[in-house]
């Protein structure tokens, strides 16, 4: 349970203040554990970064992963995509702050490079799934990992407005308007 704990803190303080403001002794006192709880279950602020960020990327796409059908049209699986995506990022805001503003602040590089990794990986995942929509006929050719690499920028920079101005707009405004933009550029004609 320490370790919950402390992950639930870390990302509220990474969020929060970034990376290079939270301290160690930060994320203890806020998780409410002695720091060598801390130290116990983490080697320092870089390996708990990563783990959060890792795990954060692994759980997104089994979750992408788990909705989508190989019988499915490229349609209706670029719907759930976004759709799942924005789900998972609104529900997941803070995390989604932490993957997509902090892993470009001066993390070490041994840990932006696995990072880094994990993230291509990804992008690959959503590329294959574009390229066989488009072997089937139904999207346009195209440079497949660009544009999953597109529509993940979009969602997650999309999905971090929503969450800052909710008061305006909505997850329902941000599924029609992400839906405006991505599948007359990806679906055939």
């Amino acid at each position: 349970m320490s370790r919950n704990k402390i992950i639930d803190a870390a990302i509220k303080l990474f969020s929060e203040f970034g990376y290079h403001k939270t301290s160690m002794d930060d994320i203890a006192k806020e998780a409410n554990v002695a720091k060598g709880t801390l130290y116990y279950h983490f080697s320092g602020k870089g390996e708990l970064f990563e783990r959060i960020v890792t795990d954060g990327l692994q759980m997104l796409m089994e979750k992408i992963e788990d909705v989508l059908q190989e019988d499915e049209t490229a349609d209706k699986q670029i719907r759930k995509i976004v759709s799942k995506h924005i789900e998972l990022f609104l529900q997941y805001g803070e995390l989604i702050h932490i993957i997509s503003n902090e892993i470009t602040n001066g993390i070490e590089p041994d840990i932006l490079e696995r990072i880094g990794v994990i993230k291509q990986n990804y992008i690959v995942f959503l590329s294959e799934v574009l390229r066989q929509g488009h072997n089937d006929g139904e999207l346009n050719k195209l440079n497949f990992e660009l544009a999953a690499a597109c529509l993940l920028g979009m969602l997650e920079s999309a999905s971090i407005y929503v969450v800052k101005h909710s008061e305006a707009v909505t997850s329902e405004h941000l599924h029609e308007t992400i839906n405006a933009f991505v599948l007359p550029a990806l679906l055939r004609k």
